[in-house]
């Protein structure tokens, strides 16, 4: 394929930056005492110049082993990335570019050079992701004819709307479909609702609070009932703008496994749609909070390497919503690698419960020493409250940890697996990881833990353009030594 352009709406895309030059002409007018009109007329014409010839200058081409990218309009850079190197593609089309077939392709390869490399088309007509996703099967899948345009799909018998919809018709093939029923219970036990009231409190500097304080006077007194019915409504007008955003983010999520290949699809305004080579995978995150727990769903992520940073693209939301009655049927079919019993497993020791209270909670001998400086007053009553509500929530949180706090191994050998459970905030994490996948162990027992036979196994797996870093604290020293031996063999 010869140099090619992006599409010309990529040019409607930086239609952005000619209001930020409209806004930065307007903020330095005053200072250097120029008039802001003329100003942002010369910053609106530079910007729109600058725009033509980035246009301009930057092509790509897809050749049988590589892409070249070229770019720049001062300095000329070229970037060759080799399809054998490629670890997926994005593609991600806004509703407004489905008519003219246009989409944006993110390709992460493996390098750690960082997200300054990251290859970004950014619109381009939708066969240039079937090229590129056709190049880069071939590349990682030898027995795939690359040039077979009609490669034969699994029949897939289409399913009404279903609480959760997992289809296993042919070996290896298999499909999961959320339901609205789902994203809504997504919603409910993510405890999203919170944050967007926080949000809503934050972003109108406490103005909605104050005229919703003010109409609740108004209409309905001061009286318990009718305060405890207006907190009720408020928590549900957060839910339903955290429901409408997860609408947004996961509609018509769909993951398909074939072969050796995971596909998910997902978003209203914006389709993304990701297509990962399952070889490439670091580990399997399992992710469960206190209400998950109490309505047994779960939520499965993979962590990928990658050369980008952002958290899409090294660690993607597979299974949004999975019930934990079926968690072992489907992780069967769409991670079949990964070993789900355990031969030997090692949980926190029971006074791991004081030693992760006493770890966070020391803060609070802050508040004795306020009150002791500066006297009972107003704000040391706020003080007590908000040392009362932490004892008790870092309580709870420290036994929740102890709880869900294990280790454990699927076998003896390098081609076993590690499963590392941990607790943070009351949401419990477990990762499935594989030997050859972890970057470093690091095994830690202080004097004081070694006097108790205490030790921390902590390990890292690379994550994006970092690493995820993932341990267990206060188990039986013994047993680390094991986990810890079993990895330097």
């Amino acid at each position: 394929m010869q140099d090619k352009h992006l599409s010309p709406l990529n040019l409607v895309n930086r239609l952005q930056d000619i209001l930020i030059a409209i806004f930065l002409a307007s903020f330095i007018s005053d200072p250097l005492h120029i008039d802001s009109f003329k100003l942002g007329i010369i910053f609106v014409i530079i910007t729109i110049v600058w725009d033509i010839l980035s246009y301009l200058c930057f092509t790509y081409s897809i050749e049988d082993k590589q892409i070249v990218i070229k770019k720049g309009v001062i300095f000329k850079k070229v970037i060759h990335v080799p399809f054998a190197r490629i670890q997926s593609i994005e593609h991600s089309q806004y509703f407004l570019f489905r008519p003219f077939d246009v989409e944006k392709l993110q390709i992460n390869n493996a390098s750690k050079s960082g997200s300054h490399d990251q290859i970004i088309l950014s619109e381009v007509r939708t066969y240039v992701g079937r090229v590129l996703e056709e190049k880069h099967k071939q590349y990682q899948n030898q027995d795939v004819d690359a040039n077979d345009d009609d490669v034969k799909q699994p029949e897939v018998e289409k399913v009404e709307d279903k609480p959760e919809q997992e289809i296993t018709k042919k070996k290896g093939y298999a499909q999961y479909k959320i339901s609205t029923k789902y994203i809504a219970l997504y919603t409910f036990t993510s405890f999203r609702v919170f944050i967007t009231m926080f949000l809503i409190a934050h972003i109108t500097h406490g103005a909605v609070l104050g005229f919703a304080i003010s109409i609740y006077q108004k209409g309905f007194g001061s009286n318990m009932i009718s305060l405890i019915a207006f907190s009720i409504m408020a928590i549900i007008i957060a839910l339903l703008l955290s429901f409408i955003y997860t609408m947004f983010q996961f509609y018509d999520f769909t993951l398909v496994k074939e072969g050796k290949y995971l596909e998910y699809e997902k978003g209203l305004f914006t389709r993304n749609k990701v297509r990962l080579s399952t070889d490439r995978i670091q580990s399997v995150l399992i992710e469960q909070n206190v209400m998950g727990k109490l309505l047994k769903i779960m939520t499965v992520k993979i962590i990928m390497a990658s050369d980008g940073s952002d958290e899409e693209s090294s660690q993607a939301v597979v299974l949004p919503i999975l019930n934990a009655d079926k968690y072992s049927d489907m992780m069967n079919d769409f991670f079949e690698w990964i070993p789900l019993k355990t031969v030997e497993k090692f949980n926190s020791r029971k006074q791991s419960i004081w030693l992760f209270f006493r770890n966070f909670d020391w803060i609070l001998l802050v508040i004795p020493i306020v009150i002791y400086f500066v006297g009972w007053t107003t704000l040391v009553y706020s003080l007590v409250v908000i040392g009362v509500f932490t004892f008790f929530y870092t309580m709870g949180n420290a036994y929740f940890k102890y709880w869900v706090t294990s280790i454990g191994l699927t076998g003896k050998t390098k081609d076993d697996y590690l499963i590392v459970s941990n607790g943070f905030l009351f949401k419990q994490r477990t990762y499935y990881v594989g030997w050859h996948e972890i970057q470093s162990m690091h095994f830690e027992s202080s004097v004081f833990m070694k006097r108790n036979n205490l030790a921390h196994i902590v390990i890292r797996i690379r994550k994006g353009n970092s690493a995820q870093t993932a341990g267990v604290h206060y188990i039986d020293y013994d047993s680390a030594k094991k986990i810890y031996d079993w990895y330097r063999q």
